[in-house]
C-alpha cells in the first residue's frame, strides 16, 4: 500500500499506477518459515509473503498503519508482526494463510517483536517501561493465547534477542552503531552475549574492532551465525557457542550484509546485501539472489496529486497587488483578491527565492536543475495581462553554476542581482549582459542589504572564531571591508535605510546576559548631533519642497537620487545601541521614509513585530503580535508584507488604517483547465491571503530529486571535503536508481541512509516528514502509579519495591510506601501474573482508587492520580541520581561530592554551577559524570568554572583564606576531581571529557567515548524531511587529531557487567572514589605557602 510521508500544507487526492509487474527492492526484515520454504518481509508499509525461492510477492492484509518486523510461528501457521496502526507500536498475530489480525500487546510505550519462543507458546518481545532511566529497553515474554504479565527475561537493555532452541538460553547484541553506517570501530560497536535463562549468567561472546550483530542459532544450538562488520561493510560468519572457530560465510568485497534471516531447521538464510535478498544454504554454501516482484494491480503508485495550501517563500509585487510564492517546490503567481494562483514552474525539484523585479515585468528565481543550479527568469507570455491572468509563462536561466545560489537581493535600480553561491561566496549577476563577478568569498553565508545607491554592501559573516562583525565593503569589490562594529559578541543582520544616511543591526548584549540588542549608527556625524526639533525642521521643509513662500502654487521638480556619504572616522564610536532586555532581534526593515526602524522578536516579555521611531528616545514600540518571514514595508498602503504560518500576509503599518487592494480592471480570465491551477477562494481575513492549488507529482522523478538534492548537500558541506574516502559521484550513481524507484518516503529514506553511510561518520541522518494519518479516536494511556513493584513476590496483590521522587505516590495525599502490598485498583484485584494495562490503561487525567496493605498489616484506600510513563523516565532519573549521591557519600566517608550532567545545555551548566555548592561545600573532591551525556555545547563553560587560574589569595580581617566569588567568571571547583565517561558520552561530553586529559585536570574512569565529534545543524530538504548537517570539526590541540572516531580514552577503563547499574552496583563509580581518594590525598600533601602581612617583612 502507497504511503507518502507529506506535510500538513497539502492533500492527497487521488494516485494512479504503473502498467507492469514490478521488482520488489529494499525489502525489510526477512523471516523464514521453520521450513525455509516462504519468505516474509515488509515492504512498503505492508507485510508480504514470496517463496524462498523467489518469485511473485502476495501481501497479508492491508491497513493505514505501517506494518513491519514478519516472524513466522515454529509451526509456520502464524506471522506475527509489528503495527502502528493505533498511532503506537504493537504486536499482533495473523494466520500465515491471511485474515483478521489479533493484538498481544496493550502498553502505550509500545512493544518490538524479537521472535516466538520455539516451543510457540510465547513471544519474545522488547520494551521500554519502567526500569531505567536510559536503555530502559528490556526482553520479555507475552503469552500467544492469553493476555497474561509480559516476564522480563532480565534487568539490562539489549537488542536482537533470539532464544536457542531449547529455550534455555538467549543470544542477543548490546551497544551498536545505526545498521546504515560503514566502518565505524569506536567504543559503541556491537556486541554479542549470550544469557543462560537457568544460571542466570552472561557471557560476552564477541565485542570486535567493527562490531557483531544479528545472531542466530544453529538449529542443533552448539553455535550460531552472525554479522561481523568491516571497513565497508559487513559479512556473515559462523562460530561455535563461545565465539571460537569463526568462519567466514560470504565472500562480498564490500556492502553489507543486514537483516539475516535462518529457517528453524537450519536449512535455509536469507539475508539482504546492498538492495536485494539473498538465500544462503548452510549446508553447500550456496548463494543465490532472490529476484522478487509484486503484480500490477498492486504496482507502487508513480503520480499524486497533492493540494497545496501553505508557502515557503513569497514576494509581493512593489505595488503589493500581486504575489509569487513556492508551494510544493514550484513557482505560483496570484493576486489579492481573487486568489486563483497561476503555476510558473513545474519541476520534479524545488525552485525557491522569488522576486519581482522593481518594475514587475520579471520574476527572478532560483532553479535546481538536478546536476546544475540556475537563476532563472519568467516573464508573462502574454504582456497585456496581469501576471495572474495568463496561462503560461516564458522562463530562462540567466546564469548556471555547480553550487546553490541563495539569498537573492536585487540592486536599488534593478540592473543587478546580488546572491550568495554555495557555501558563502557573495556574488553579483549583471542582469543586463548576464556576467558573474565575486564580491568575496566565504565559508558560510553572509547575510547582506544593499546601499541605496547600490555602491556598498553591509553584511556580516562569521570569521574563524564564528563571531559575526558587521562590515562595510564597496559593492564592486574592490576595496578593503571597513568593520564597522567592532564588537566581541555576534552581530547580524545589517540593514540600510531607504534615505542612505543609516544603517541598523542586530546582535547580543554582553557575555553572561540573556537578551540582545538593536545597534543604529549614523553614517554622517552631522546627521548624528542633530536634535529632534532638527528633524522635525527637516521634515516640514521637505514638506513644503515644491512652493515658493508667499504663494500658494507648487513647482514639481524632479526626484532627487538617494546619495549616500559615510564618515569612517570614529564611525563605530557613534553607534547607538538600544537594549532589548531580556528579548532578542530575528529581522529588522526600514519604513519607507526611514523614519521607523521594525524589527521580528521579542521584547519585554512578548513576541511579535516592534518599531523603533528615529529620535532621540530610541525605544521599541510594539506594532504587532504577527511576526512574518522576508518582511517589506510598502509605501502602497503603508503596509508590511511578509510571509505568516505560510501564508503570504499584509499587516498596516504604524497609524495606518487596514491596507485596501483597488481591484485594476482587468483583462477577462482565461478559462482554467485541469489541474495545476488555482482554487477559487474566500476573501482574505486578517490581512492573510489564503490559496489552495492543485499540484500533480511524479512521484520517480520527486524521489530522485529529494535524493539528490541530499547527496549535493552532503558534497558541498560536510566537514570533511574527502567525505570519508568515498567515490562520491559512484555513491550517488549506487543509489539514485533505488530511490527513483522507492515506492514510499521511508524507503526514500533509506536510501538517503545508506548513502549517508559511506561518510562512516556521526551526527547524520535523514527524517521524512509526516505520515499518512491514522484514525484519530482518544488513545488508551497506560499509567504509571510512580511506583515500581517487587517481580518476586508472588501476591497476592503487588508488592511496591519503591517509590520515584516527585510521583504520585510520593505526595502526601496519595502515598505509598516500600512494602505495601496494592490488593486492589478501582476495585479490580491485581497481582503479579495479570496483564496490568486491564486496569491501568485509559485517559491519563483521572483518579485511581487503591485499597492497599500497609507494612503493619492495616488497609488502606489511596486516591491517586496517575503520570504518563514518559515522565516516570524523568523520575527514574532523579532516584538514580540520589542513589549514587548516596553511594558517594558513604564511600568517602561524607568527603565527597557527585554530580551528573545529563546534556551539554545551559539549563544544566546552571545546575551543575548550583551543585558545585549544593553538592560541593566543605567537600575536598569532586564526582563528576558525564555518562550518558548526548552533548550539546556547555564544554567551555563547564572548563572554566573547573579550571579557572588560581593567581592570589585573600583574607579579610578576622577571616580565613579565600577568594571573593563576586569577582570570579563563574562559581568555580579547584579541589580534585574525577570524571565518569562511557560509550555513550557523545559530542561536547566528549570535548569535554578530551579536554579534562588535555588541561590534566583530573582523570577520566570508565569507557572510552563514542567518538561522535562533529558540530551539527539541520537542512530542510525540499518538502521531504530534514537533514542533519555537520560542517565543524573539533582536533585535540595536543597532537592535531580528529576527535571524530577519536573518543576520549580514560585513564582507568572499565566496562560495566549486565544488570550490575539497575541493581545499584556501579562498578565505575566504585572505581572513581578509588582514584578520587589517591588524587585528594596528593592534593592534600601539596605545599601550602605561609601567608606574610606586609607589617612582617623585615
Amino acid at each position: 500500500m502507497t504511503r507518502w510521508f507529506l506535510a500538513a500544507s497539502f492533500v492527497v487526492l487521488f494516485i494512479t499506477a504503473a502498467d507492469a509487474r514490478e521488482a520488489i527492492r529494499l525489502a525489510n526484515n526477512p523471516a523464514l518459515s521453520p521450513d525455509g520454504r516462504l519468505l516474509a518481509f515488509d515492504w512498503n508499509g505492508d507485510i508480504w509473503i514470496a517463496p524462498s525461492t523467489g518469485g511473485e510477492a502476495k501481501p497479508l492484509p492491508q491497513h493505514p498503519g505501517r506494518d513491519v518486523a514478519p516472524r513466522f510461528s515454529p509451526d509456520g501457521k502464524e506471522i506475527a508482526f509489528v503495527s502502528n496502526r493505533d498511532g503506537t507500536p504493537h504486536v499482533y498475530t495473523v494466520p500465515t494463510s491471511g485474515g483478521v489480525p489479533k493484538q498481544l500487546t496493550h502498553h502505550s510505550a509500545g512493544s518490538l517483536l524479537q521472535e516466538y519462543t520455539p516451543d510457540g507458546k510465547a513471544l519474545l518481545i522488547k520494551a521500554t517501561r519502567d526500569h531505567f532511566w536510559r536503555h530502559g529497553e528490556r526482553f520479555f515474554t507475552i503469552q500467544r493465547h492469553q493476555r497474561t504479565a509480559e516476564r522480563m527475561l532480565f534487568d539490562d537493555y539489549g537488542d536482537d534477542g533470539t532464544l536457542s532452541p531449547d529455550g534455555k538460553k538467549l543470544l542477543f547484541t548490546r551497544e551498536g552503531e545505526r545498521w546504515w553506517r560503514k566502518g565505524y570501530n569506536g567504543s559503541r560497536v556491537s556486541q554479542i552475549w549470550l544469557y543462560d535463562l537457568e544460571a542466570k549468567t552472561f557471557a560476552k561472546l564477541l565485542h570486535k574492532e567493527f562490531g557483531c550483530r544479528w545472531p542466530m542459532w544453529r538449529p542443533d544450538g552448539t553455535g550460531f551465525y552472525f554479522v561481523a562488520e568491516h571497513a565497508r561493510g559487513a559479512k556473515l560468519f559462523a562460530c561455535d557457542l563461545a565465539g571460537k572457530n569463526v568462519k567466514p560465510l560470504t565472500k562480498f568485497k564490500e556492502e553489507s550484509v543486514v537483516f539475516p534471516a535462518i529457517a528453524r531447521d537450519g536449512s535455509k538464510i536469507v539475508f539482504r546485501h546492498l538492495f536485494d535478498l539473498y538465500s544462503l544454504t548452510p549446508a553447500s554454501g550456496e548463494i543465490r539472489k532472490l529476484d522478487i516482484f509484486h503484480n500490477a494491480d498492486r504496482s507502487a503508485n508513480k503520480t499524486e496529486f497533492r493540494v497545496l495550501n501553505s508557502a515557503s517563500s513569497a514576494a509581493f509585487s512593489r505595488d503589493g497587488l500581486e504575489i509569487a510564492f513556492i508551494a510544493g517546490g514550484d513557482l505560483w503567481v496570484m493576486d489579492t483578491i481573487l486568489r486563483e494562483p497561476r503555476q510558473i514552474t513545474s519541476t520534479p525539484t524545488e525552485e525557491t527565492s522569488p522576486l519581482f523585479t522593481p518594475d514587475g515585468q520579471a520574476l527572478l528565481f532560483v532553479s535546481d536543475l538536478g546536476d546544475r543550479f540556475a537563476i532563472s527568469k519568467s516573464v508573462r507570455k502574454s504582456a497585456k495581462h496581469y501576471w495572474w491572468q495568463n496561462q503560461s509563462f516564458n522562463t530562462t536561466n540567466l546564469a548556471l553554476m555547480n553550487e546553490a545560489p541563495s539569498r537573492l537581493k536585487l540592486s536599488p535600480n534593478g540592473k543587478s542581482l546580488a546572491f550568495v553561491r554555495g557555501r558563502g561566496d557573495l556574488c553579483v549577476l549583471d542582469l543586463e549582459t548576464k556576467t558573474t563577478r565575486q564580491v568575496f568569498a566565504g565559508w558560510n553565508p553572509p547575510d547582506f542589504d544593499w546601499s541605496p545607491d547600490g555602491k556598498w554592501f553591509v553584511y556580516s559573516q562569521l570569521d574563524a572564531e564564528f563571531n559575526r562583525d558587521i562590515w562595510l565593503l564597496p559593492s564592486d569589490g574592490k576595496g578593503k571591508p571597513f568593520n564597522l562594529s567592532r564588537h566581541p559578541y555576534s552581530e547580524y543582520g545589517g540593514a540600510w535605510s531607504p534615505d542612505g544616511k543609516m544603517i541598523a543591526f542586530a546582535g547580543r548584549r554582553a557575555s553572561g546576559e540573556p537578551g540582545g540588542q538593536v545597534s543604529l549608527v549614523w553614517l554622517d556625524p552631522d546627521d548624528d548631533e542633530q536634535t529632534a526639533r532638527d528633524r522635525k525642521l527637516k521634515q516640514a521643509l521637505d514638506r513644503m519642497k515644491g512652493r515658493t513662500p508667499g504663494k500658494g502654487g507648487l513647482t514639481p521638480g524632479p526626484k532627487k537620487s538617494v546619495e549616500v556619504v559615510i564618515d569612517f572616522d570614529g564611525l563605530h564610536e557613534r553607534i547607538k545601541r538600544i537594549s532589548l532586555g531580556e528579548g532578542a532581534a530575528s529581522t529588522l526593515f526600514w519604513s519607507p521614509d526611514s523614519k521607523k526602524l521594525a524589527f521580528t522578536g521579542t521584547f519585554d516579555g512578548k513576541a511579535g513585530t516592534f518599531t523603533i521611531d528615529i529620535g532621540d528616545n530610541l525605544k521599541p514600540k510594539p506594532l504587532t503580535a504577527v511576526a512574518g518571514a522576508n518582511p517589506a514595508w510598502l509605501k502602497t498602503g503603508n503596509q508590511i508584507v511578509w510571509l505568516v504560518g505560510g501564508v503570504p500576509t499584509s499587516t498596516p503599518g504604524v497609524g495606518s488604517a487596514a491596507p485596501t487592494t483597488p481591484t485594476p480592471t482587468p483583462t477577462p480570465t482565461p478559462k482554467k483547465k485541469g489541474f495545476g491551477k488555482g482554487l477559487s477562494q474566500p476573501a482574505a481575513t486578517g490581512g492573510g491571503f489564503t490559496f489552495s492549488v492543485r499540484q500533480r507529482v511524479d512521484l520517480p522523478a520527486r524521489n530522485a530529486a529529494i535524493f539528490d538534492a541530499s547527496w549535493r548537500i552532503m558534497r558541498d558541506h560536510w566537514y570533511d571535503a574527502r567525505l570519508g574516502n568515498a567515490d562520491w559521484t559512484r555513491v550517488r550513481t549506487k543509489y539514485r536508481e533505488l530511490a527513483y524507484h522507492a515506492p514510499d518516503a521511508e524507503t526514500v529514506a533509506t536510501c538517503v541512509q545508506m548513502m549517508l553511510g559511506e561518510l562512516n561518520g556521526s551526527h547524520l541522518g535523514f527524517t521524512p516528514f509526516g505520515g499518512k494519518a491514522l484514525p484519530t479516536a482518544p488513545r488508551d494511556v497506560t499509567a504509571h502509579l510512580g511506583a515500581r513493584f517487587d517481580p518476586a513476590f508472588s501476591g497476592p496483590g503487588l508488592k511496591v519495591r519503591d517509590v520515584l521522587p516527585g510521583s504520585p505516590a510520593d505526595r502526601k495525599r496519595s502515598r505509598l510506601f516500600a512494602g505495601d502490598i496494592i490488593q486492589k485498583i478501582d476495585g479490580i484485584e491485581v497481582n503479579r501474573d495479570m496483564d496490568l494495562t486491564i486496569v491501568l490503561n485509559g485517559p491519563l487525567e483521572r483518579e485511581l482508587n487503591l485499597l492497599v496493605k500497609g507494612t503493619d498489616g492495616a488497609t488502606r484506600e489511596v486516591a491517586l492520580r496517575p503520570i504518563s510513563y514518559g515522565l516516570a523516565q524523568g523520575m527514574l532519573y532523579e532516584h538514580w541520581l540520589r542513589h549514587n549521591r548516596k553511594s558517594v557519600a558513604e564511600a568517602s566517608k561524607g568527603k565527597f561530592g557527585y554530580l551528573h550532567i545529563s546534556a551539554m545545555s545551559m539549563p544544566n551548566f546552571r545546575k551543575f554551577e548550583e551543585e558545585l555548592v549544593s553538592q560541593g561545600a566543605g567537600k575536598d573532591g569532586l564526582v563528576i559524570d558525564v555518562r550518558e551525556n548526548p552533548g550539546g555545547s556547555i564544554a567551555d563553560h563547564l572548563l572554566t568554572a573547573l579550571a579557572q587560574p588560581v593567581h592570589a589569595i585573600t583574607v579579610p580581617r578576622g577571616g580565613g583564606p579565600g577568594y571573593p566569588l563576586d569577582r570570579k567568571v563563574y562559581v568555580s571547583w579547584h579541589k580534585p576531581i574525577v570524571v565518569l565517561c562511557n560509550q555513550n558520552s557523545g559530542s561536547n561530553a566528549e570535548i569535554f571529557s578530551h579536554a579534562i586529559k588535555t588541561l590534566k585536570r583530573g582523570r577520566l574512569v570508565g569507557v572510552t567515548t563514542a567518538g561522535a565529534v562533529i558540530s551539527t545543524g539541520a537542512t530542510q530538504v525540499m518538502d521531504a524531511g530534514i537533514l542533519r548537517l555537520p560542517t565543524r570539526g573539533w582536533f585535540t590541540i595536543n597532537d592535531g587529531e580528529d576527535m571524530e572516531k577519536n573518543g576520549a580514552a580514560p585513564h582507568h577503563i572499565l566496562w560495566l557487567d549486565p544488570c550490575t547499574l539497575p541493581q545499584g552496583r556501579d562498578a565505575q563509580l566504585a572505581k572513581a572514589i578509588e582514584v578520587l581518594q589517591a588524587d585528594v590525598a596528593a592534593w592534600k600533601s601539596r605545599p601550602h605557602p605561609r601567608l606574610k602581612l606586609s607589617t612582617e617583612r623585615p
